[in-house]
């Protein structure tokens, strides 16, 4: 949304709420020097409100960062990131990342990060983003606020690949935020790294988003995770938003573009595996069913410790079945991909 359209929106509210009220509202994307865009939300009520967002607040009580956390997130200057292959990093586009310009600095045993800094050397957004324009809308219509990031050099021993969460919780699951921003208000130079934990409000990720219960991040949290089944990210922060009748945090889901993330990390499957078994499924019971293509089973496998091994079945099932054991090995299954990890 262009700002032409958001100071029309908000000289329209202005009329309606008179001039006092509207200098209650301001712009709230989570980058320090950066802000946010605009929409229209939905309203508890059912009625659709135009709303403008609202300045951000800090995370309230937040702690120190653990080390699986300092392990997975990074600092990105003025904004946070999530490592997502040891050459990629996931951030917000409104953070404006440029190749040769940005550069990232990893944690790893200290909440502040180390030195030297990894070089950007590739930025990659969605279609039709435009983060220089205030457009955070993809080519189909989909809220979008995330930028992958190719680094010049692989991570360091002390960093970790963060898992990608595939299946949202829903509006009964929790989340960890982590990012390194001014974190309760005060200034934060070193790039501390905090954490703190919210419930989700959203019950899907449909349009690209998603919102916490409560608004808990400040400026320079924007592009950080949110962790859900324990490690695995759900989302990069946008900002706060008011809906509902409450400052939510907004965040852009990562299973929502989990393809085009793969995609744009180079993400086959290949070389995670001991063995390839074609045409045969495992012998032994599943433990967890994934729906979706061969790629997206491997990588489920991949990225989950209880996983040995994968059987994968296309066509109009297209599922994928995780084993944890392997029974009394492969018998022949006609029409599947299989592999042990």
């Amino acid at each position: 949304m262009t700002n032409f359209f958001k100071l029309n929106r908000l000289h329209r509210m202005c009329a309606a709420l008179g001039l006092l009220a509207c200098a209650a509202f301001a712009p709230a994307c989570a980058a320090e020097g950066v802000t946010g865009d605009g929409e229209t939300e939905l309203a508890a009520g059912g009625e659709e409100t135009e709303l403008v967002d609202s300045e951000s607040s800090p995370i309230t009580n937040g702690s120190a960062a653990t080390a699986w956390m300092r392990q997975r997130v990074v600092s990105l200057g003025n904004c946070t990131g999530v490592i997502v292959s040891r050459n990629h990093v996931l951030t917000a586009a409104h953070c404006n990342p440029v190749e040769g310009t940005t550069k990232v600095r990893f944690y790893s045993t200290s909440n502040t990060p180390n030195s030297p800094a990894t070089d950007v050397i590739d930025v990659v957004f969605r279609p039709g983003v435009n983060p220089w324009t205030d457009d955070l809308e993809d080519t189909s219509g989909d809220f979008a606020d995330i930028a992958v990031l190719t680094l010049a050099s692989p991570i360091p021993s002390t960093s970790v690949v963060a898992s990608i969460d595939l299946n949202y919780p829903g509006e009964d699951g929790t989340g960890t935020q982590v990012g390194r921003g001014l974190h309760d208000g005060a200034s934060n130079s070193t790039s501390l790294l905090k954490y703190a934990t919210n419930g989700l409000y959203s019950d899907n990720v449909d349009g690209g988003y998603f919102y916490t219960n409560d608004d808990r991040t400040d400026d320079g949290d924007s592009g950080g995770p949110i962790f859900t089944h324990g490690d695995r990210v759900s989302g990069v922060l946008w900002g706060n938003w008011w809906v509902a009748f409450a400052q939510r945090n907004k965040y852009t889901s990562t299973e929502y573009y989990f393809d085009w993330i793969l995609d744009n990390i180079g993400y086959t499957g290949n070389g995670a595996y001991s063995q390839t078994l074609q045409n045969k499924l495992i012998d032994g019971w599943p433990y967890e069913m994934v729906s979706g293509n061969l790629r997206k089973c491997k990588y489920a496998c991949e990225h989950d410790s209880q996983c040995i091994a994968y059987s994968h079945i296309g066509g109009l099932e297209n599922h994928c079945y995780l084993y944890d054991d392997m029974g009394d090995g492969p018998v022949t299954f006609s029409g599947g991909t299989s592999g042990i990890k």
